[in-house]
Parts: structure tokens; C-alpha cells; sequence
């Protein structure tokens, strides 16, 4: 690339994070996640007021430009005193801290992020900050003296590897004054975990965050083990770096760290925390060790060698279950392209376990219609939320929409299937006010959609808007069903078209699609296709498939309770009647109700009959 074609200018750039954050997460992980959004909460609203952008996030770091460098100061002071606010209060479970670095230098503009010496000196001065402390730089300093209320402490010339800066302390208050030896020494490994985490994860992971009230991984941790759940479980082993001596451990944590943000974007798997990766590496745990202490599903292992300039990362993601290598990759690159490597690297991976490990092969068109790795998460994740049949997960959904119109465009032809199955759930949650006018909406979405795209997922929706909203003729909306069916054998084909049959009577060839569904899906996270087929099951009788179906996974910590009430049903009927009773308690406990039941067997008389038939083991209200 020519100098002509690079896109410099003067930014001011605004950087945080979260102090001892590894440390919250292993003392209280779903604490931790759900306090820094709050907090995130809180400096995106203050970004907002102080003209701030944010261009780079890496789960607990954040990067942002502003127009001014008196802007940057005074979001900065105001971010600190609401975080010291909000710890003060009884009911923060975790009191998160921050520090903050702001600069002012010539930076790289690469599409909507921000490269270059600017940004990384105030990562710098960031990690030069005390806890709950803002430290700028001199250029910084001489832009708001004088124009500021606030008073300075001078840390005199720093020097971190090839970089000098002149840095200031801001006193929020006078006990923030110190001295700090001009010559003290930065570690490498400080320089590539700042690199590599704050910025080389790029916006990607940001967009992911807000894209909903991320929900918490289906597992509970007993030490470093995760309890089994419905959710794939991933262990990223700690990358072995083989550079030179001087080097070895540099890029290591700062891989790990990165691999491990990148695939917890996606909401449908698990991936244990860096703690645990540690605790692994610690026991020098091979694979069968990792299979069978910390309940994992896959493992990413991969190693660095890198010689002057240049480095060579090479990869594989082996499946425990199977005991088989199933992805492998080797990338050469140079140092400026190592926060690419790491994006390109961990977007491959993700991708791999979507469409291998979770939603099936059904992701390559997903994936060609969003075009873009983030897009593809985005759009997977709604999925999850749509799942939930919650008020809360439709909210989440629609937020995940309004993401994709941003980067996509509000009336992108390929977002109408997902709006029409936003409008359904709208719906079905009881949000809609007017639904004429959300009948008459999603029939427009799902026509249009047919016609503009005429894929697999056009034909579902067009089949499944005419079995509920249109003429709901049953030959009809099989019609739509079945050319589905011929562009494609796909899980959501098999589930709308087991809807339509059994709700048509047929209820034998209906629980043969949802079978058919349950084998092409590789994981059935959040026991969507489960909770659905074992209904069937039990209006045909068939209760030794219901056990068979639920018993392996009786364990599982997010197992449905709807699922246990089948199973303790079932169990009754065979004769273990003590053993029915403490199952259907276990699942009352869980929240099953007369609503949640009716949500999966889909027809009030028949949920009536059923909780009528469990009462000589409990009642279910």
C-alpha cells in the first residue's frame, strides 16, 4: 500500500479497562460479566455526551476517540466519579475499577478503527494509570491547563521500549499523587497483552456485546470444571510460544486472551475462562485429561514460533467426543499483522464450531446472505433469543436487528426473514398491540421475501405465515413447506414442517420431522428441538422414548423443567414412583408451570390433560 493510500489523522484517543479483571472472573465470573455491563452502560452513555466514538472494545477495554482533548478529560473525570458512585452503593455485587490513559497523536484510520502510535501510547498510559486514576499524556496536559478545573501531578519522561512519552497524573483527589522512577521497565509481555487485547480484537466482539443482555453461559464451574449442559463446552489450551528466549511467552497470553473474547461472542456455546486454560496448562492436562476434568467438548490448541520479524502460527481444533483433529490452519505473518492473524484466525474457528458443533451445515447460507463473519454472529445469536419465547429474548432480538440495519441497511432484502420472525414473536409473547397490523406486516415480509430472495429460509417463513396468518390451509402451506424441502434439507425446514403436519393431524410424519431435525442439528442448545419432540412422544404414548431422549442428560444444569416433568411422567408410568415424585419437585423448583408446559405441547386441552395425569405425583399450578 502506497503512503498516498493510507488515511492518517490527529486523534484524541481515550483508553480504559478493567483492573485485575482476570481476578473478578475467576471469584465470581457471572457477577463480573453482568457488573461490566452496567459499567459499559454508563461510559457509552458518557461517550455519547462528551462526543465521544468508540472504535475498539475488548470485553473489559475500551478505546475512543473525541473531538477535543478538554471532552476526553472531562468524560474521563465523570466516568471515574459514577464507577466510585456506583460502588458505594449496597447492592453492587462487584465493585469493578478502572483506569484510563488519554493521548493525542497521528493515528491510521482502517475503516472504522484506529491504528498507530497515537492509540498505543494511550494504552500505555492507561496501564501506567493508577486504580481509579486518569493519566495523560504532555500534549494532553498542555491542551486543558488552564482550561480545566483540575489539578496535575507531572510523572516526568516515560520510556517504554521504543516509545517516550511525558506523562501526567490527574488528582481526582490528593492521595493520587506519586512519584514513579522515569527508567522503570515495561514488560514485553504487559506490551503484547495491552496490544493484542485492547486493540487487535477489533470491533467486532463490541458490536456482539450490545447486540443484547448477553446471557450467561448454560454452565456453573465446580472449581475449574464446567457442569455439563446443553451447550457445547470449548477449552482454549494456552498457546505455546517456541520464539526465542527473549520472546517466548510474549504473543502466548495475548493469543489465549484474544481466542478466548473472539468465541465468546457466540452465545450458543461455552468457552472456560482463561483461569481455567491456566489451571489446564498448570496440570500439563492432555486431551482425554481435559475431557474428563473440565466436561469440555473441543479443544484449541496452537503454538507461535517466530523468528526477527516474522511469525508462524499454526493451530487445530480437536473434537474430545470423536478424539479427532477435525480443523487445522498455519498462517506466516509479520508483526503489523498480527491483530489481523488474530481476527482472521479466531472468525475461521468460530465459524467452524457454528456449523459443526451447533447449528449444522445450514450456516454456509446464512453466512453468504450477511456476508460477514460479525453479521453471521449477530444473526446466530438472535436466534437464541428468539428461542427463548420471552419478552425479554424478543427485546433482545430486536436489537440485534437494529445492529444488522446499521451495517446492512434498513431495508436490505435479506433482512426481511429475520424481521417477519421477529414480528412472530412479537406476537407470540404478547407485545403486540395491533395485530392486524402485525398479521398484515408479517404476511408483506414473508412475500417479499420470497420473491426478492427464494432461498430455503423464504420459503419456511412463507409456509408457516400461511399455515397461522393467511389462509391457513393446511395442502397450502405443506406446498410452501415442501419447496423448502427441495432447495434444501435444513433443521428449520424440518421443524416448521413438523409444526404444520401435526397441528394438520398427522401427528406420526410430524414427530418424524422433528426426529429428523434433532439428528441434522449437531447440538441442540437450549433443548429447543428436545423440549418440542417429547410432547409428541407423550400424545402418542411413546414413553420410553421420552426417558431415553431425557436421561442422558438428566444432569445437565440448564435442562429444561419442562423436560423433567415428561420424564417424571414417564417414569411413573414404568413403576419408580418415589423417583417421579423427587424429579417432578426438581423440576417445579426450575419454574415449570401450566404456561411453560402449554408453550411446548402448543394445545391448551391436551396441557390440561397432562398436568391432570401428573397429579397423583404433585400438582403443577
Amino acid at each position: 500500500m502506497s503512503d498516498e493510500e493510507i488515511d492518517r489523522k490527529i486523534a484524541v484517543i481515550f483508553a480504559t479497562d478493567v483492573v485485575g479483571y482476570s481476578k473478578h472472573m475467576e471469584n465470581d465470573e457471572s457477577g463480573t460479566v453482568k457488573n461490566l455491563r452496567a459499567c459499559e452502560k454508563i461510559l457509552i452513555k458518557l461517550f455519547k455526551d462528551f462526543k465521544g466514538r468508540l472504535f475498539n472494545t475488548g470485553g473489559d477495554s475500551f478505546l475512543a476517540e473525541f473531538p477535543s482533548a478538554v471532552s476526553a478529560v472531562e468524560c474521563a473525570v465523570a466516568f471515574q466519579e459514577a464507577i466510585q458512585e456506583r460502588n458505594k452503593a449496597d447492592d453492587t455485587r462487584v465493585k469493578l475499577e478502572f483506569r484510563i490513559g488519554i493521548n493525542s497523536g497521528d493515528v491510521i484510520k482502517e475503516k472504522d478503527n484506529l491504528l498507530g502510535d497515537g492509540v498505543n501510547i494511550a494504552a500505555r498510559l492507561e496501564a501506567l494509570a493508577q486504580t481509579n486514576g486518569i493519566t495523560i499524556s504532555k500534549v494532553i496536559y498542555d491542551y486543558v491547563k488552564g482550561k480545566t478545573k483540575y489539578k496535575f501531578n507531572d510523572l516526568g519522561l516515560q520510556k517504554v521500549k521504543q516509545n517516550e512519552f511525558h506523562a501526567y497524573d490527574l488528582l481526582l483527589e490528593t492521595s493520587q499523587k506519586r512519584k514513579i522512577k522515569n527508567d522503570r521497565p515495561v514488560s514485553r509481555f504487559l506490551m503484547a497483552t495491552v496490544f493484542a487485547f485492547l486493540i487487535g480484537l477489533g470491533s467486532y466482539f463490541y458490536l456482539i456485546s450490545l447486540s443484547e443482555d448477553v446471557p450467561q453461559q448454560a454452565f456453573t464451574k465446580i472449581g475449574s470444571r464446567a457442569a455439563v449442559s446443553s451447550q457445547p463446552v470449548i477449552l482454549v489450551y494456552p498457546f505455546e510460544d517456541l520464539g526465542a528466549s527473549e520472546t517466548r511467552g510474549d504473543f502466548s497470553a495475548a493469543f489465549t486472551e484474544s481466542m478466548i473474547s473472539s468465541l465468546s461472542r457466540y452465545s450458543r456455546i461455552s468457552v472456560l475462562s482463561s483461569s481455567t486454560s491456566m489451571d489446564a496448562k498448570t496440570k500439563a492436562a492432555n486431551d482425554a485429561s481435559i475431557k474428563e476434568m473440565y466436561n469440555a467438548d473441543y479443544v484449541v490448541r496452537a503454538s507461535i514460533q517466530t523468528f526477527s520479524d516474522q511469525s508462524r502460527i499454526q493451530m487445530q481444533l480437536t473434537d474430545l467426543k470423536l478424539n479427532t483433529v477435525i480443523w487445522t490452519d498455519k498462517v506466516d505473518f509479520s508483526a503489523a499483522q498480527i491483530f489481523e492473524v488474530q481476527d482472521n484466525i479466531g472468525d475461521k474457528i468460530l465459524t467452524h464450531l457454528q456449523i459443526n458443533a451447533v447449528d449444522g451445515s445450514e450456516v454456509k447460507s446464512w453466512a453468504a446472505k450477511y456476508g460477514t463473519a460479525e453479521r453471521l454472529t449477530l444473526f446466530l445469536n438472535s436466534r437464541n433469543e428468539w428461542f427463548k419465547f420471552t419478552p425479554d429474548g424478543y427485546n433482545n432480538h430486536s436489537r440485534i436487528i437494529r445492529l444488522l440495519e446499521e451495517q446492512m441497511g434498513e431495508n436490505n432484502p435479506a433482512l426481511y426473514n429475520i424481521k417477519g420472525w421477529n414480528l412472530f414473536l412479537k406476537r407470540a409473547v404478547g407485545l403486540a398491540k395491533d395485530l392486524e397490523k402485525n398479521s398484515a406486516e408479517i404476511i408483506r415480509l414473508s412475500n417479499s421475501d420470497v420473491a426478492e430472495n427464494q432461498d430455503v429460509t423464504a420459503y419456511i417463513l412463507r409456509a408457516l405465515v400461511e399455515f397461522r396468518l393467511g389462509s391457513k390451509d393446511c395442502d397450502l402451506s405443506k406446498e410452501y413447506a415442501q419447496k423448502a424441502y427441495d432447495l434444501g434439507a435444513t433443521v428449520d425446514t424440518f421443524i416448521v414442517s413438523g409444526t404444520i403436519w401435526v397441528e394438520c393431524g398427522d401427528l406420526k410424519e410430524g414427530t418424524q420431522f422433528f426426529e429428523k431435525a434433532l439428528r441434522l442439528q449437531p447440538n441442540d442448545s437450549g433443548w429447543n428441538l428436545t423440549k418440542r419432540l417429547i410432547p409428541m412422544y407423550y400424545l402418542s404414548g411413546e414413553y420410553s422414548k421420552i426417558i431415553g431422549l431425557v436421561e442422558p442428560h438428566i444432569d445437565a444444569v440448564d435442562i429444561a423443567p419442562e423436560m423433567l416433568a415428561f420424564y417424571a411422567f414417564s417414569i411413573n408410568e414404568a413403576g419408580d414412583t418415589d423417583m417421579a415424585k423427587a424429579i417432578l419437585n426438581r423440576a417445579k423448583k426450575l419454574g415449570v408451570s401450566k404456561k411453560s408446559l402449554e408453550r411446548v405441547i402448543r394445545d391448551p386441552d391436551n396441557t390440561t390433560e397432562f398436568i391432570s395425569r401428573l397429579s397423583s405425583i404433585g400438582t403443577i399450578d
